[in-house]
């Protein structure tokens, strides 16, 4: 579902930069000649574009080996490594992301134990709740993390002005102190220009619902979708937002259109949606700004890079892994790509948190979002969290496109999600 634009001229050297610092500390897995093999070609599997693209070549460069990359879209690219995992057709490296981590733990013997390869050496580097993301039943450590989404909100500033609403970020945040006064703002705005104030209110939920202690799953067992209090706000607020909302499909041409057009005002923003939003309206620089989330953080998406069993060649591809995903790296990728590290020892590092952004006015977007990840609370995601969320989505389009009432759109979306649990 992410998708990340492609580097800029000279970010390559930034990235090498962040690898070669972080290349000293690094246990290689050598071949028999205790040497790690060069001319090798490793195969990669992403979902859209992941912010690590010149990390990867930069590490193919300096070990002279070459890095192929296949780019699926999010959901077809899960569904394709689960078949590849079973017929044993697989690349040497794949992103699986965090709304599928539970849904490849029951398979993790299908993947490298990178403990094997000295993965215990490199927890300490991690949040702890991210590196159990890619940890299998019986302690398998089948994927290392990459990215945080911690959550900010982006606002364009000249669209504010236009609306006669305050445009600087103490005033914007004065705006609101809850999720309903943001909605009356929106409607504020909407009145006063004639436009949406929101992209898409499927991403408002998703927003919400990711602010809370709980989400579909209370445990393995158990399934609190229905009877979670914050998904049924994340829903009710996502309703009352159709009459602000553009009903814009995320990441579709329209909304990419939309976004650099100014056909809306405000963009929920995990840390990624930075780039995102550099690549789609690059004309727009100096017209956005950052501020926090009513209500607090949040975390939306991040991933884990994981080798399968089969893979052709795992020790390579394990030292690409810990090469590119050392805090150095991780930190070049955020001031270039908006990838918030996972490793927290640069939480509090003046390197990340004192970071600001031309693009988005100046805001300090590395504060800002290591606040917002230093706020949120681990929650658990089960084995059908993607499912469940797409079928959500899909009541909230049905809300918003008028074909369905809010209470119609709940019952019909309750029938949807109890067909999918009931499905293998």
């Amino acid at each position: 579902m992410r998708s990340r634009r492609l580097a800029a001229a000279g970010v390559a050297a930034l990235a090498t930069a962040g690898l070669l610092a972080g290349c000293s500390g690094a246990t290689d897995a050598p071949s028999a000649d205790g040497e790690l093999p060069t001319g090798q070609t490793l195969s990669v599997w992403t979902f859209g574009a992941t912010g690590l693209e010149d990390s990867m070549q930069a590490w193919a460069d300096e070990t002279g080996n070459t890095v192929e990359i296949k780019t699926s879209e999010f959901d077809p690219h899960h569904e394709q490594l689960l078949t590849a995992l079973a017929s044993g057709a697989v690349p040497d490296v794949a992103l699986v992301e965090t709304g599928y981590s539970s849904a490849f733990k029951p398979s993790a013997d299908y993947f490298v134990d990178l403990r094997d390869l000295g993965a215990d050496d490199l927890k300490a580097d991690f949040l702890d709740w991210r590196w159990e993301q890619g940890v299998g039943p019986e302690g398998q450590v089948f994927g290392l993390p990459t990215d945080v989404g911690g959550l900010a909100l982006a606002y364009r500033t000249d669209l504010f002005e236009a609306a006669g609403l305050p445009s600087d970020s103490a005033g914007v945040e004065g705006l609101w102190s809850s999720w309903e006064d943001f909605v009356d703002v929106g409607e504020q705005y909407t009145e006063q220009t004639g436009k949406p104030f929101l992209d898409d209110a499927g991403l408002f939920f998703q927003t919400v619902y990711n602010q809370g202690d709980e989400k579909f799953y209370a445990d393995e067992d158990t399934l609190v979708y229905d009877t979670n209090p914050q998904v049924q706000k994340a829903w009710d607020l996502a309703s009352s937002a159709k009459g602000i909302s553009a009903n814009l499909a995320a990441f579709s041409p329209e909304w990419n259109t939309a976004m650099a057009n100014g056909d809306y005002a405000v963009q929920l923003a995990p840390a990624w949606m930075m780039n995102y939003i550099q690549g789609q309206a690059p004309d727009t620089a100096g017209k956005w700004n950052v501020v926090t989330l009513p209500e607090g953080g949040g975390n939306w998406g991040g991933s884990q890079m994981t080798v399968p069993k089969n893979a052709k060649n795992p020790e390579l591809a394990y030292d690409m892994l810990q090469t590119i995903l050392t805090p150095e790296n991780q930190l070049a990728v955020f001031k270039e790509f908006g990838n918030f590290p996972s490793t927290p020892e640069l939480y509090t590092d003046e390197a990340l948190t004192g970071f600001t952004s031309e693009f988005f006015s100046g805001a300090p977007v590395g504060k800002i979002y290591s606040d917002s990840v230093l706020a949120l609370k681990p929650v658990y995601e089960g084995p059908k969290e993607r499912a469940i969320l797409r079928e959500f989505g899909l009541g909230i389009d049905r809300v918003e496109s008028g074909e369905e009432t809010p209470d119609q759109a709940w019952d019909s979306t309750m029938d949807a999600i109890a067909l999918e649990l009931d499905s293998k």
